[in-house]
């Protein structure tokens, strides 16, 4: 093993804390857990996203993402709808309510994220950017033996 895996993993799990449930300033979601907070968001970035697709996205079964859409409805966040293209899937668009609460939350962790790396040069900052995606697209490569469904 690479002696800079562990510290990477390290940075990650501080990087996990700061931005998950945990949040900015003590709060992540409001009323959301973050893996509500997760699901909320990829239904707001695919429009007639399934159920299914959420799932898939999220490392989740139908059945586990079915309950995460449950729990979003009861919110107010999201509804069901057939599919016009198929009938047999459920699509799930955002309420205004949901939609509302996904670009809050998503414009306040931008700005804290602009905040924290003021003081960073533009090309220290596309590092930054770059060196995530490129591992960002290796962990979605392998799927992790750690997620339960």
């Amino acid at each position: 093993m690479n002696k800079k895996i562990p510290g990477i993993y390290n940075s990650l799990q501080e990087i996990a804390w700061h931005f998950g449930n945990h949040g900015v300033n003590g709060e992540c979601c409001g009323d959301l857990s973050l893996v509500e907070f997760m699901a909320l968001k990829k239904a707001y970035e695919n429009i007639d996203f399934s159920i299914q697709e959420i799932g898939c996205a999220l490392n989740f079964t139908k059945s586990g993402a079915s309950r995460i859409i449950d729990r979003l409805m009861n919110k107010g966040y999201v509804t069901r709808e057939r599919s016009p293209i198929d009938g047999r899937i459920c699509c799930v668009p955002l309420t205004a309510k949901g939609t509302e609460v996904v670009t809050s939350i998503m414009e306040r962790y931008t700005a804290y994220l602009d905040e924290v790396l003021k003081d960073l040069d533009p090309p220290t900052i596309e590092k930054i950017k770059d060196g995530l995606d490129i591992l960002l697209k290796e962990v979605r490569r392998h799927e992790s033996p750690f997620i339960e469904n």
